[in-house]
């Protein structure tokens, strides 16, 4: 706790100092913040049923909660924040689709009480990976949460399994999950 406190009175100093356009850009790493049974989810063997049978939202990270730089809101003020993931989608067999959903709130509120900041709809073919990557810029909600304290974090898949053929297993792994906060001086 202190060494963050200390990097976060350096941040803000060499802001305050005058560098450049007197930006501060920070590299929030929010995938390091989950554990690591957080970060891939295997799934089925979902049967092949007519119209394809629906898992409904499963949580892969669950809750989580994330610390951010404490101090950074009372100094700065955030100007841009872009998020971003990328994860693989592991198909071992059958067809299918699957849904990616991100919900982010304050401490206050379930995550998923909340809409998703970010959704990504996937179709998976057997025996293929392939790989996710969204990102999102500037949301106004995301922005205010990145100028907190703490954040929750969730993150849920949501699979249909195919209609015929064979039952769909597979795995999702999140390979990265990150935030770019610039930030301020509040006076400028």
């Amino acid at each position: 706790m202190r060494m963050r406190r200390t990097l976060a009175l350096v941040a803000t100093a060499a802001m305050l100092a005058g560098c450049g356009d007197r930006n501060l850009v920070l590299k929030v790493d929010v995938l390091s913040f989950t554990p690591p049974s957080s970060r891939q989810q295997d799934f089925g063997p979902i049967p092949a049923t007519p119209g394809g049978l629906v898992t409904g939202e499963i949580p892969v990270v669950d809750d989580q909660r994330v610390s951010l730089l404490a101090g950074l809101s009372d100094a700065a003020a955030i100007k841009s924040v872009t998020l971003s993931y990328s994860a693989l989608a592991i198909d071992f067999d059958g067809a299918g689709e699957d849904t990616v959903r991100i919900y982010m709130s304050d401490l206050q509120t379930d995550p998923r009480a909340t809409a998703p900041v970010l959704t990504q709809a996937v179709t998976l073919a057997p025996g293929e990976t392939d790989t996710l990557r969204a990102v999102l810029g500037d949301d106004p909600r995301v922005m205010a949460l990145f100028s907190s304290k703490a954040m929750r974090l969730s993150v849920t898949t949501s699979l249909r399994g195919p209609s015929l053929g064979n039952d769909l297993s597979g795995r999702l792994l999140f390979t990265a999950f990150d935030g770019v906060v610039i930030a301020g001086h509040k006076g400028f």
